[in-house]
């Protein structure tokens, strides 16, 4: 579950490496020779070419995290960018000195066609979280251009509030861009690349044409209401069997803020779409694809119809979450939602129970429609 919230925050991120600071950071005690290297790598600016080794998470090398710092790079206007697929294991690299050496030596065994290798672990545990960050930076002779290692004792570490593979890739990107002469003109002249292409496709989103009809629609029913109807199915719960008395709570919810006219529906609806996939957002996109399907296939009597999908941790608040599509009669999409611990509703509601998460899906609701 936390790797679909972390992985579901990646477009919050994005926004806030917007206002990322622009200056260099003071480099003091750095040798002439790795400085020169610095400003020869800077010198190159967009066009550089980098390979981002997997990044290690907690001391396992995490593919998706490594996805997420090459984006937020590439939204930043770095242009050449590629995942290496052969991870780096830090064995004995206790010191600073000590894992450059080996990421050095590392790259010189494991060449790629980039002009640098970027190498970050971001380490913690269970008990601790996330309280530290190691990245180095080498040539393709394996010599080392830039090092960084923050804890919770450095300010910029002090920002994040509670760490987490968002932040820390958020942290690791701000302190790198400098680097790299990247700010916020080259990120205003940024064009999508091969990454972002890669996380719209693992995110499940539709064209952006199909996104962007929703606003329109939402205005649409906004003027309908409160007189128009609005079928409500039995939400489905833990990706297993329809809630039957959610739904009557909903509808009872909803007539309680006169929002509209809500009805139950006949019969449950159990669909399919799966939650297996870490990305919580390709989850969303799923099961708001196939009831626009069955929408479509069966058109509902009332003005709009309305399917939801909950998940919740009586013990763990922040371990769930609520989705949320409506549809028109003609199986076009209104609203598609999403609330997980990340987001203030959510965090306001405190989801630990159907009921709860019923009075979530209706606040949501509210927030479109009112």
């Amino acid at each position: 579950m936390k790797n679909k919230i972390w992985l579901s925050a990646l477009f919050t991120a994005l926004l806030v490496a917007a206002a990322w600071a622009q200056n260099d950071p003071a480099t003091p005690g750095i040798a002439p020779d790795q400085q020169r290297r610095m400003g020869v790598m800077k010198s190159k600016g967009v066009e550089v070419s980098l390979a981002i080794l997997p990044v290690r998470l907690g001391g396992k090398p995490w593919d998706r995290v490594t996805e997420v710092v090459g984006v937020l790079l590439e939204k930043r206007g770095l242009k050449n960018i590629e995942l290496g697929r052969t991870s780096f294991e830090p064995t004995n690299a206790n010191s600073m000195d000590d894992l450059s050496a080996a990421v050095g030596g590392f790259v010189r065994g494991h060449p790629t066609s980039a002009d640098y290798s970027l190498y970050a672990e971001f380490n913690g545990t269970r008990q601790t979280g996330l309280n530290e960050l190691r990245a180095v930076v080498v040539d393709k002779s394996g010599a080392v251009v830039w090092t960084e290692h923050l804890t919770p004792a450095d300010e910029a570490f002090k920002k994040l509030g509670q760490p987490d593979p968002m932040t820390m890739s958020v942290l690791l990107s701000e302190q790198l861009s400098p680097r790299f002469g990247l700010n916020d003109a080259t990120a205003k002249a940024a064009q999508p690349g091969k990454l972002e292409a890669l996380m719209e496709e693992r995110s499940g989103l539709p064209p952006p044409a199909e996104r962007d009809a929703l606003p329109a629609r939402q205005k649409a029913m906004k003027r309908a209401l409160p007189g128009a109807t609005m079928e409500v199915y039995p939400p489905r719960v833990g990706g297993q069997e329809p809630s039957l008395s959610s739904a009557t709570n909903v509808v009872r919810l909803i007539k309680a803020t006169a929002l509209c006219q809500a009805v139950p529906a006949d019969q449950p609806l159990v669909l399919k779409a799966s939650l297996a996939d870490p990305n919580e957002l390709k989850a969303l996109w799923s099961l708001a694809r196939e009831f626009r399907d069955y929408v479509r296939a069966h058109p509902p009597a009332t003005d709009y119809a309305l399917y939801a999908d909950y998940a919740f941790n009586p013990q763990k608040t922040e371990q769930g979450f609520v989705h949320l599509v409506v549809c028109d009669r003609q199986g076009e999409w209104v609203i598609v939602d999403m609330q997980n611990s990340h987001h203030p509703d959510y965090q306001s509601v405190g989801v630990n129970s159907r009921d709860r998460c019923d009075q979530l899906l209706v606040k949501r609701l509210g927030s479109y429609l009112r």
